[in-house]
């Protein structure tokens, strides 16, 4: 999942507390992917409608909203008795980021031979920090091969020192090599942390949850009242399948790895739905507002 839905998970599994987590990642989705940065911000009625397609009772909804806006996520306008929201800026500019990653057409299959690394030192009693920047730094492809020093096939030198500086984490080091001798124990430490069998198995449940999903939407069988609910929880998915993806080069990769026929998949059935599901979106939002 994305940096910002990443911050959203909650560490506890009590019902309560996953219902609450999936209530916020479901409305900075449907944010994310039905309003853009510069138009209007929605009406409070509308979002409480819209989350009711998704079976969210009007007062989780409404709490849901109150959360986002405390945490940042949100920022809250009033006119008269009419309150509505829009993402805060920071929020639109991670969820873009993440965007350009989940929408990609292709994986970063190629490879350079160089890594890039970074060994950190945090506040020990700092527990949001240090969960924010292992939440980023997976969301970059980075794996851990130990508990403060991460690393990844990719170029992530400037993103990363992006999000140091965005965390305001100065006690850092980065820097990118070819030269990474992985002894043993170390490579196997790595290959632990990449779960290259998780991710295929991941990869090969979501073509079979959503292969009937792709027939029907590139058929155009899927009805418009069904589309903004089922593209919505398509895109959860694969965004959640994206987020533990370390997208590693082929190289380090069995022939069977199915991540390039999940991503077709994903990509036939997000653009079959993108036009009903926005106009569901749409509809839903207004005749709430009307409706008042």
């Amino acid at each position: 999942m994305s940096e910002l839905h990443h911050a959203l998970e909650t560490p506890s599994d009590s019902a309560a507390a996953v219902g609450r987590a999936r209530a916020q990642r479901l409305l900075v989705t449907l944010f994310g992917d039905y309003w853009h940065a510069g138009h209007a911000p929605l009406p409070s009625g509308g979002l409480v409608a819209v989350l009711a397609e998704f079976d969210i009772a009007p007062a989780n909804a409404r709490a849901t909203l109150s959360r986002l806006t405390q945490r940042g996520v949100l920022e809250r306008t009033k006119e008269g008795r009419r309150t509505s929201y829009r993402l805060t800026e920071s929020a639109w500019h991670l969820l873009q980021r993440g965007a350009r990653r989940i929408f990609a057409s292709t994986d970063e299959s190629t490879w350079d031979g160089r890594w890039t690394l970074i060994a950190f030192t945090l506040p020990l009693d700092d527990a949001n920090l240090r969960r924010l920047l292992r939440a980023r730094l997976r969301w970059l492809t980075f794996s851990p091969l130990y508990d403060a020093t991460w690393v990844t096939p990719h170029d992530r030198f400037d993103e990363v020192r992006e999000q140091l500086s965005e965390l305001g984490i100065s006690d850092a080091v980065v820097l990118r090599a070819t030269d990474l001798d992985l002894l043993p124990s170390g490579r196997a430490r790595l290959e632990a942390a990449w779960r290259i069998d998780e991710l295929a198995a991941g990869y090969q449940s979501f073509l079979q949850r959503h292969r009937e999903l792709a027939w029907k939407a590139t058929a155009g069988m899927v009805a418009p009242a069904q589309a903004l609910v089922r593209r919505t929880e398509m895109v959860n998915d694969w965004r959640a399948l994206v987020g533990e993806d370390p997208d590693l080069p082929a190289t380090f990769l069995p022939a069977s790895f199915p991540r390039a026929q999940a991503r077709t998949l994903f990509l036939d059935i997000s653009q079959a739905l993108a036009r009903p599901a926005q106009q569901r979106f749409e509809q839903i939002l207004w005749a709430a507002e009307a409706g008042k």
